[in-house]
């Protein structure tokens, strides 16, 4: 939330939409992010959907200050704020191969 005062009594107010660490968090379900963040061959403590990316970078990018970049661009932020809080993007269906693999072993 941004609000304005300007020197005519008069003022502004905008709604941004929420910080993109939170969204990220959100469409992977997780509550918090990993104890010790980054570490080499360490357990992620989350997984994203490329399409949920997708849904933030549209979400972000209609903000004020990110009209002018490219969706791409808005995309590969997301990514690296999710991989900072030790979230992996991956598809779904990587997701339940691992599953089967891990249940035959």
């Amino acid at each position: 939330v941004e609000l304005r005062a300007l020197s005519d009594r008069s003022y502004t107010f905008s709604v941004r939409s929420p910080p993109t660490a939170w969204l990220v968090k959100q469409a992977a379900g997780v509550t918090k992010g990993p104890t010790n963040p980054n570490v080499a061959g360490a357990e992620p403590s989350g997984y994203i959907t490329p399409e949920a990316i997708y849904h933030i970078a549209v979400m972000k990018q209609a903000d004020d200050n990110r009209w002018h970049l490219p969706l791409e661009g808005v995309a590969k932020s997301v990514v690296g704020t999710a991989r900072s809080i030790g979230i992996v993007v991956r598809e779904e269906n990587d997701t339940q191969q691992d599953e089967e693999k891990a249940a035959s072993a």
